[in-house]
């Protein structure tokens, strides 16, 4: 499994809402009919103005082939907002999730 990590930097209150919108009603939809998602998560830290999401990918393809894909609505919030996000694509060598945990 890998994970794309992606972490944005101050971002504001509006920032938060277009970007959070984005995320659930425009990328997540479409990310969930691709080959090979495994999840999402997206995280946010209020003080620290730092959102980062994390969608996992069954193997090393689906994952570069969902990045190609996600790019250009990166390239419009780099646009938008003046910066570019971090992006890192990880192995996911581990993970546990206790049945019956919720998100």
């Amino acid at each position: 499994m890998y994970a794309r990590v992606v972490r944005y930097e101050d971002v504001s209150e509006d920032e938060w809402e277009i970007g959070a919108g984005w995320f659930r009603h425009d990328y997540l939809p479409v990310a969930m009919e691709t080959e090979g998602f495994a999840g999402a998560y997206l995280f946010r830290d209020r003080e620290g103005e730092v959102t980062m999401s994390v969608t996992l990918w069954n193997d090393e393809a689906t994952a570069a082939a969902s990045g190609e894909a996600v790019q250009k609505h990166l390239d419009k919030w780099a646009e938008m907002t003046g910066r570019v996000p971090t992006i890192q694509t990880f192995e996911v060598v581990h993970a546990e999730i206790p049945t019956g945990s919720t998100g």
